[in-house]
């Protein structure tokens, strides 16, 4: 029985870190020049860590292995987290980055990685970590779990900042993107308009491009000339050589027309860049305006509508969680089942809630990390899109590796007042001991209504500026037929 359990554990890490793999060569690296094994290999243990995080939650619900063998996941799980983020990341990170700059040896950028490294270490120590400081049980722990508080307190802190700053643009993002009322009105004269600067653009790119291609002929071929002049030892064609010093002048000039041709080229492709990413919002801006007065648009936007109060609901809520503080003797599945129950039968239903709500919680732990996930790495993915090409591609993936091991372990943090009273033994235990919690609460709170208020404050105002600019606005509703002739 418990080689098959730790069969299953090692076979779930394994497959795990095989998905991070794929997922990192098919939707991330395929937008980069450069790839690194050894970086790859870090995210996928990082990425493979962090889903088994919440796959541990889900298997503590529904018992699927014995208690001493989820423990060990449970502790192995969080110790590696805390060593690829706090040690393998920082020291790769600081290392190639001294390495790149071709002043050190790998020696000196071995030895300044390091330094670097306890640097991090030292700043996170003195600096984050109030969720430990200020439990009053930190002190009835042993000294290495005492360690261990102490890291899962500074990460917790870090990364409940992270995921308060992402829900709170989440929860203003989702509802603006579903609800027709926000979707800007896009004539086919204006896509063709931007279409054309594109071309005209890409035209002069190319125009461009040839006569850099034919200056760098004309140079190639007047540098054979003279060369073949300085290399005749006649005394005629030293000095016919020495008479044409104006057209090594011209030379130089023409040097610095090249060098001069290259920077408007660069400039020409960035603003081509530009163009293109602006033609393909209005394509998807009029395809959205069309489909929002169909059936299914106008299904889309009542979600909207219902994204949008639960928008409202999640703000409130914690706006009354900061003044009168949270309840976190009850998980909210338990309470939720004991209010339906008594308002539908007026309390004759008898219903075991506990059982009852161990899969409502089951449904909504993973509801929610997978949404959370998903949203995290897409927006993730559309950062890597955005810097398709460049050399930084590297150090951005590691700053995304670094933000995936943050955002999982504040997860649990805060996922961990949604699960019932007998499953938030173990997570204390993995972590080391007692924190207080009610510190990543109030905290995740306080960032996440300034991030959702300052969201909402920049989308109103995109929406006043575009409303401004377009004269006209599409019908609520048009027949199924007249789509194509409405705008």
């Amino acid at each position: 029985m418990v080689f098959l359990a730790l069969l299953l554990v090692g076979g779930s890490l394994t497959a795990l870190f095989i998905a991070g793999w794929v997922f990192l060569q098919q939707s991330l690296y395929k937008d980069l020049d450069d790839s690194e094994s050894l970086l790859q290999c870090i995210f996928s243990l990082v990425f493979a860590f962090s889903v088994n995080l919440v796959q541990l939650i889900l298997f503590e619900i529904l018992g699927v292995l014995p208690y001493r063998i989820r423990w060990l996941n449970w502790r192995m799980d969080v110790i590696g987290l805390l060593v690829l983020l706090l040690v393998a990341v920082p020291f790769y990170a600081a290392f190639r980055a001294l390495k790149s700059s071709r002043r050190c040896s790998r020696f000196q950028a071995c030895a300044g990685a390091m330094l670097c490294m306890l640097g991090l270490l030292w700043m996170l120590w003195k600096g984050a970590g109030h969720g430990y400081l200020g439990s009053p049980n930190a002190a009835r722990v042993s000294t290495w779990d005492a360690r261990i508080l102490h890291a899962v307190s500074r990460v917790g802190t870090v990364g409940t900042t992270l995921i308060a700053i992402l829900s709170g643009y989440g929860s203003v993002n989702l509802p603006y993107a579903y609800l027709s009322l926000f979707t800007r009105p896009v004539s086919k004269r204006e896509i063709v308009a931007m279409e054309t600067q594109l071309l005209q653009a890409t035209d002069s790119v190319a125009n461009k491009k040839k006569r850099m291609v034919l200056k760098a002929r004309d140079d190639a071929r007047d540098k054979q000339d003279r060369l073949a002049q300085r290399a005749s030892g006649s005394l005629f064609r030293r000095v016919a050589w020495s008479l044409q010093e104006p057209a090594r002048m011209w030379t130089t000039r023409s040097g610095e027309s090249m060098a001069s041709l290259q920077g408007e080229v660069d400039a020409l492709e960035s603003l081509c860049r530009a163009i293109f990413a602006e033609v393909l919002e209005l394509r998807s801006e009029r395809d959205r305006a069309l489909a929002a007065r169909t059936l299914l648009g106008h299904l889309r936007n009542l979600l909207g509508y219902l994204l949008s109060f639960y928008c409202l609901f999640r703000i409130v809520t914690s706006v009354r969680a900061l003044i009168f503080g949270e309840d976190f003797k009850s998980d909210p599945a338990s309470k939720m089942v004991g209010l339906l129950l008594r308002g539908f039968s007026g309390g004759h239903l008898k219903i075991n809630t506990t059982l009852v709500s161990q899969y409502l919680t089951l449904f909504f732990i993973g509801f929610i990390s997978a949404s959370s996930l998903r949203g995290f790495l897409k927006n993730m993915q559309k950062l890597f899109s955005a810097v398709s090409g460049a050399n930084n591609g590297a150090a951005l993936l590691l700053i995304l590796t670094e933000l995936t091991g943050l955002y999982a372990i504040s997860s649990v943090l805060l996922l961990r007042k949604q699960l019932p009273a007998q499953y938030r033994t173990i997570i204390t235990d993995a972590i080391g001991g007692e924190l207080e919690f009610e510190f990543f609460h109030r905290w995740f709170n306080s960032l996440f209504l300034l991030s959702a208020i300052l969201t909402m404050l920049l989308f109103v105002s995109q929406h006043q500026s575009s409303r401004q600019d377009e004269g006209t606005e599409l019908p609520m509703w048009t027949k199924q037929p007249q789509l194509h002739r409405a705008v």
